[in-house]
C-alpha cells in the first residue's frame, strides 16, 4: 500500500505575519526596559507602518500618571500627527469617543466616524483623512486599577484584517504600555524614598550620590546624561565621570 504524501504546510497569512512581526520588535523594546516614551513612540511607528493603523496616540491624564484625576487629558505622543494637531488633542472625561473610554474604561470601536456623532475629528479634520469610511479604535491604558490614558487610531477600508484582531492587538499594547507607566512611576516613588522629594529639596551633593543613585537617575532621565548632570547639579563631565567610576 503506498504511502499518502505528508500534507502540504499551510502558508502563513501575511496579515499573522506582520502582527507577529509587530510584537517581536515591541517585545524587544520591553525586555530593553527605558523609558516608557520610548516602548510607546514603537508601538506607534509600527502599528502605522505594518499594519495601517494610521494616526495613532497616546492620549494621557494632565498630571500623568501619578494623577490620573485631573478634569482634562491630552495627546502626548502620536504618529502622522502634525504638531498643530497634537495640541489640539485635550479632551475632558466622557467628550467625545476618547473622553468616554477616560471615563468608562471601556474600549470603543467606531466602525463609520461620520456614522458617529460621539465622533469629535478634533485632532486631525476629516479633510485631512482618506475619502470613505474609515474607523477608529479607542481602547484604556490601565496603571496600577486607574485609567490613566488611551491608546487609539484610525483603521481604514477595506481591510483583510477583521476589527476583532485589531482591536485585541490594540488592547495588548495598551496592558504594555500601563505596565510601562507603572514601572516607571515605580521607579520614580523609590528615587523620591531615596533621594527626596526633587521639588522639595536639592538633590543629595555630588559626593553622597551611590552608584545606585547615579543610575536610577539616568534612567528617571531616559538614558540622557546631559538631563541627569543637570537634575543633580552637575556638569556633563563630572556625571560621565561619576557614572564611569561607579560602573568600573
Amino acid at each position: 500500500m503506498a504511502s499518502l504524501p505528508p500534507p502540504a504546510s499551510t502558508p502563513v497569512p501575511p496579515r499573522c505575519t506582520l502582527t507577529l512581526l509587530l510584537m517581536h520588535e515591541v517585545m524587544r523594546h520591553v525586555a530593553r526596559g527605558g523609558a516608557p516614551e520610548l516602548l510607546m513612540r514603537e508601538m506607534l511607528h509600527l502599528m502605522s507602518e505594518l499594519l495601517g493603523l494610521h494616526h495613532g496616540r497616546v492620549v494621557l491624564a494632565d498630571g500623568g500618571a501619578l494623577d490620573p484625576h485631573m478634569p482634562t487629558a491630552r495627546i502626548r505622543l502620536a504618529y502622522g500627527l502634525t504638531r498643530e494637531e497634537v495640541a489640539r488633542g485635550i479632551y475632558a472625561w466622557g467628550e467625545g469617543v476618547t473622553g468616554r473610554v477616560l471615563a468608562t474604561g471601556r474600549a470603543m470601536v467606531v466602525q463609520d466616524i461620520d456614522a458617529e456623532p460621539q465622533f469629535l475629528a478634533r485632532a486631525v479634520a476629516r479633510a485631512q483623512l482618506p475619502a470613505g469610511p474609515l474607523a477608529f479604535l479607542a481602547v484604556p491604558i490601565e496603571c496600577g486599577l486607574r485609567i490613566v490614558g488611551v491608546l487609539a487610531c484610525h483603521r481604514g477600508a477595506p481591510c483583510e484584517r477583521l476589527l476583532e484582531h485589531d482591536l485585541g492587538l490594540l488592547q495588548i499594547l495598551a496592558t504594555l504600555a500601563g505596565q510601562a507607566l507603572q514601572r516607571h512611576e515605580l521607579l520614580l516613588q523609590q528615587l523620591t524614598r531615596t533621594l527626596g522629594p526633587p521639588l522639595v529639596r536639592a538633590y543629595l551633593p555630588a559626593r553622597l550620590h551611590s552608584a545606585q543613585d547615579l543610575e536610577r537617575v539616568l534612567a528617571l532621565h531616559d538614558g540622557v546624561q546631559s538631563r541627569a548632570a543637570q537634575a543633580l547639579g552637575l556638569t556633563v563631565r563630572q556625571f560621565s565621570y561619576r557614572l564611569r567610576k561607579a560602573r568600573s
